[in-house]
């Protein structure tokens, strides 16, 4: 998100807690937090690795709305939706946006091939680079060793 943010300029600071954590001990509306020029949040992230269920839209729903922050947008970074809750999470999504909550479902990975198609070549390597740093910043070592193992693989 930090990437998406710079290099198409719709981010001034984006933060992050632990994805393991719970958001409810931290006070915030999402895992990644995503903020205008004047500091306003206007984007929260859950991040899921597996399908998004009905279950998840309304929590996070819930928790984005009585969040102490005016957020616009919270977006599930989510490989799918689980088939079996399609047709209510996307009433649910319609009705939420009715009350001003702009709420969406995107495989991170589609969500960065596709802006890759768009953003010049340099900002490739510094993706490579900013998740290793993430990754040695919060300790994660296992994690750490199996981003290293996949840059490995692709050079070969």
């Amino acid at each position: 998100m930090r990437i998406l943010g710079d290099g198409f300029s719709v981010f001034a600071r984006v933060e992050s807690q632990g994805v393991n954590e719970a958001d409810a001990t931290s006070g915030t509306p999402g895992d990644i937090m995503c903020y205008d020029k004047e500091g306003h949040m206007v984007l929260a992230v859950e991040v899921k690795d597996r399908s998004l269920t009905l279950a998840d839209v309304r929590a996070s729903t819930r928790k984005a709305q009585e969040s102490d922050t005016a957020l616009s947008g919270l977006l599930f970074a989510t490989p799918c939706i689980l088939e079996q809750d399609r047709n209510t999470i996307q009433e649910s999504m319609v009705a939420t946006w009715a009350s001003g909550l702009n709420v969406y479902q995107a495989d991170i990975v589609d969500l960065a091939r596709s802006a890759f198609v768009l953003l010049s070549e340099e900002w490739r390597p510094r993706l490579l680079r900013d998740i290793g740093n993430e990754l040695d910043t919060r300790g994660d070592h296992e994690h750490r060793r199996a981003w290293h193992a996949l840059l490995i693989q692709a050079l070969s």
